[in-house]
């Protein structure tokens, strides 16, 4: 044998050796803890930012050692290693060890989360969670001893895991036997070794829902630009599995290529990861050829993807990079997804672009099935871990054939790359890649003629547009006019002008063929409108010349009235809101003129429910419904910081409709959870603390304080405003430091310019004492969504009537008319104005400001008495609607 096979022989023995004697004493320390019994007191503390499985592992954990070791004592430390730095705990009682099931339900931490990092002593200072000249590592574990833990479980990332772990060795050295088992949460499911860590499948298909529930944005404008930001800061599996989860959403989709409307215009164009890097100019080009054959694009990105690219621009600038505890580049702050949006805007041709982030909305979401049944697995090992003495961390480890087993601590490492070899990235990057291509460009599907009915009714043609902003009605409206023409008078034939007013200028449109009214059904399903959206305003004629849908000398209402003449539209659908539906109303007069007999048959488009005198606007409902979802994934931030402010900001420019009506909606949700408040699940954390819309004047300071006493109580506050309140005062101040103010073609201030979510937030910050404020905006995720089912029946009643309107040549916008007892009919069109603000004396609103507690900026018929009663009536008219008991806070 050579001395080379000599050494390598030795070599393999002497590992074997240390791997036996390895086996050996584990099996000792095994064994010695079996002697001691199931551990006596066992501590929880989560920690790190929120993932969808921190307070479902609290219950898992809390129902085995209720089950099998109920004599332990079981202590939560609150809000992480703050909670152990200051000693502050709750010891579980046997109602919330009853009732752990609970927990799996929510999203969040039930114990409170933050980011602190023991071995960065200077911010822990800072932060008063330790004192000058006091060791944060000797302090946590100083507390440990006192406490009497014998087992403490962590729940989060590297950081979480191993600075625990290096908690026990600092014990150990003095003589205290602490066993630390770990669980690996984080989203990036960036964690060496572990195969999957907990959360990170829930995150990607919370973000694939978000996006489905956005995309159909890219209706509302032409060459529309949609970038999806996905958390990932040094991992791309986050981004790329959310790409994946969309995709698979997709593929159990029905599209109406009919219509025009294909999965190309859904789909995901391209995934950017940290881990690959991006050539702006290749990918610009092949994005500019995906634009110009599909007329949208979509992209994922990663929000630590061209990260570095950022931050070289910025240390070039001479401007100082933010970051945070950790020394980590804070990614809101430098704002990736707006970067890569800059970057290939001119160059693909875009005119408009939209940023979405995901990231609050997955995070904070309660587990799936396939995270909860990972998240039992994981605890049950980590309890039998624990009678056993045996620390790591829970997880299918990648390095022993992905057995479930305690990693060592040594072995945790963060920032695992995501491996971009795996079969389904490189099946999904070859799909996506063929975008571009000339293959994929987007084909119509070959015409199919309309058979001829004999009737005796003479055939109609019908013009059918779409205008204004989005609403979840628009694609279903369509398609319920279609399948009622289709069921009673099929020789009509029907022509959709693309984009809205743009179309009918620029002579743009569509004729109706069988395929379009065998997939009409299919529109129900949609968000977004099939035929898409413009923002024209006929009269604005400087507007329609600069955007070269008319030339100059040219009159946009006489260019559009020609068109249909032209066409030989008999009967014109609109629909939209007071000015999409009043400008098709002056068409038709300008044409009455000239000898041209048109109806105009409208049908009421409006998230905000703010036209004069219809009851109920089509869309209203589901996009508070939509609205209401979104906050319940979001809430549960609070529960990452302590004393946080989260400001929900809903659409509604001069009516307050849709923010009472989300609130209510997301009230309704709340009334259907159960809760469990000895563990911090109690409704008042998730809660509606204050409700601000544009019709009711709001007492910044007053409010303060009484919100205040709210963050005190609770160490959070939640607030819904309408886009619209506070605008007036706003606009003041950009006028008074001689900016110019924003605005559109309708002359309307462009409130993403302004920014009132963020105003309101600042405002309120301060005063509150609030250590983190969360702006959360669900305009566009409610907006593009399909119809819900209340809404679906408004439609389709709304639809039949029109259509009946349109074959009698009657003219209006049908809706229930609230002049003439909120009869369904065809409202005269000199009668249809807009900006009807909401009635805020309806019962249902006056009960949420009573039992929310915002009773000082009631309007004054529903103020509640001051003095000693504490029982009052809301009275409307000669009902009384309900009673209520309030607290002093409430009548203050």
């Amino acid at each position: 044998m050579s001395s080379d096979a000599t050494t390598i022989a030795i070599k393999a023995l002497s590992d074997t050796t240390e791997s036996l004697q390895r086996q050996v004493n584990e099996l000792k320390t095994q064994l010695e803890a079996s002697k001691r019994g199931p551990p006596q007191r066992v501590a929880l503390l989560t920690a790190g930012g929120l993932a969808p499985c921190l307070s479902s592992a609290i219950g898992a954990l809390v129902q085995k050692y209720t089950e099998f070791y109920p004599q332990t004592s079981i202590i939560c430390y609150l809000g992480g290693y703050k909670g152990l730095l200051l000693g502050d705990s709750i010891t579980l009682n046997k109602e919330v060890r009853k009732n752990a099931q609970i927990m799996h339900q929510f999203g969040g931490s039930a114990i409170g989360n933050s980011r602190v990092k023991l071995t960065n002593v200077k911010d822990c200072i800072k932060r008063g969670l330790v004192k000058e000249g006091e060791d944060p590592q000797a302090v946590a574990a100083a507390q440990l001893v006192k406490d009497g833990i014998d087992i403490l479980h962590t729940i989060g990332g590297d950081d979480t895991n191993t600075a625990a772990a290096d908690l026990a060795a600092f014990l150990a050295r003095n003589n205290y036997n602490l066993t630390v088992i770990g669980m690996p949460k984080t989203i990036d499911n960036d964690v060496f070794p572990i195969k999957q860590s907990l959360g990170a499948w829930t995150a990607a298909e919370e973000g694939a829902k978000f996006f489905k529930n956005v995309v159909a944005e890219y209706s509302a404008n032409p060459r529309m630009f949609i970038v999806h930001e996905v958390m990932g800061r040094d991992c791309g599996y986050l981004c790329a599995a959310t790409a994946k989860a969309y995709r698979d959403l997709l593929d159990k989709t029905k599209f109406a290529p009919a219509y025009g409307v294909t999965k190309a215009n859904y789909d995901v164009h391209a995934v950017y990861l940290p881990e690959i890097p991006v050539d702006i100019e290749a990918e610009a080009w092949r994005l500019k050829r995906i634009m110009d054959q599909v007329g949208n694009v979509n992209i994922f990105i990663s929000e630590g993807a061209g990260v570095k690219d950022i931050v070289r621009e910025m240390e070039a600038l001479g401007q100082e990079v933010p970051r945070d505890a950790f020394g980590h580049v804070k990614l809101d702050k430098v704002n990736p997804g707006k970067w890569f949006a800059q970057q290939f805007s001119e160059m693909i041709g875009a005119q408009k672009t939209m940023v979405q982030k995901s990231g609050y909305y997955s995070r904070a979401a309660p587990p799936n099935a396939e995270d909860r049944r990972l998240i039992q697995a994981c605890a049950s090992l980590a309890v039998d871990c624990a009678v056993r003495r045996e620390g790591g961390v829970t997880g299918h480890d990648e390095d022993h054939g992905e057995l479930l087993r305690a990693c060592e601590f040594p072995r945790i490492k963060g920032h695992k790359a995501f491996d971009t070899t795996v079969s389904w990235f490189l099946q999904m990057q070859k799909d996506i890649g063929l975008y571009g291509t000339e293959v994929t460009s987007v084909k119509p599907e070959p015409p199919m003629k309309r058979p001829k009915i004999s009737l005796k009714t003479a055939p109609k043609k019908i013009g059918i547009l779409t205008a204004g902003g989005l609403a979840p009605c628009l694609s279903s409206a369509i398609g319920a006019l279609v399948e009622r023409y289709g069921e009673l008078h099929p020789n009509n034939e029907i022509v959709c002008y693309r984009g809205g007013y743009k179309g009918l200028l620029l002579g743009d449109s569509f004729t109706l063929d069988q395929n379009a009214y065998d997939q009409a059904h299919i529109l129900h399903s949609l968000g977004g409108s099939p035929i898409g959206n413009s923002r024209v305003k006929l009269t604005n004629v400087k507007d329609c010349v600069k955007r070269g849908l008319v030339k100059e000398g040219e009159d946009p209402q006489a260019v559009a009235a020609n068109q249909l003449v032209k066409d030989g539209i008999d009967v014109l659908h609109t629909i939209g809101g007071d000015d999409t539906n009043t400008a098709a109303a002056d068409l038709a007069a300008y044409l009455q003129k000239n000898n041209y007999k048109l109806s105009v048959v409208g049908m009421p488009k409006t998230i905000d429910n703010d036209v004069y005198p219809i009851k109920q606007s089509l869309g209203a409902w589901t996009a508070a419904e939509e609205g209401g979802k979104f906050f319940l994934n979001v809430v549960a931030e609070h529960s990452a910081n302590p004393r946080m402010l989260i400001v929900h900001e809903v659409m509604g420019r001069d009516c307050g409709y849709l923010t009472a009506a989300t609130a209510k909606a997301y009230r309704d949700i709340l009334d259907t959870k159960t809760w469990l408040p000895g563990v911090g699940l109690n409704r008042e954390a998730y809660e509606v603390h204050a409700v601000f819309i544009p019709e009711v004047k709001v007492d910044i300071n007053g409010e303060a304080i009484r919100l205040k006493k709210i963050m005190d109580r609770l160490g959070c506050v939640n607030i819904f405003i309408s886009e619209g309140a506070g605008v007036k005062d706003i606009v003041k101040e950009m006028e008074s430091r001689g900016e110019e103010v924003p605005r559109d073609a309708f002359g309307h201030v462009k409130l993403d310019a302004v920014n009132p979510g963020e105003w309101f937030g600042k405002q309120f910050a301060a005063m509150l004492d609030a250590e983190k404020t969360l702006i959360q905006k669900s305009g566009y995720y409610s907006r593009a969504s399909p119809s819900n089912k209340a809404d679906l029946r408004l439609i389709q009643s709304s639809a039949a009537l029109a259509v009946d309107c349109a074959m009698r040549g009657e003219s209006g916008v049908i809706g229930h008319d609230e002049d003439q007892g909120d009869v369904l009919r065809a409202i005269e069109f000199p009668r249809i104005k807009g900006g009807k603000p909401f009635n805020t004396t309806q019962p249902w609103f006056g009960k949420m400001l009573m039992e929310i507690g915002q009773t000082g900026h009631m309007p004054t018929h529903l103020k509640a008495p001051v003095g000693d009663a504490s029982t009052i009536q809301i009275v409307h008219g000669q009902d009384i609607v309900k009673t209520s008991t309030l607290s002093n806070e409430g009548t203050e």
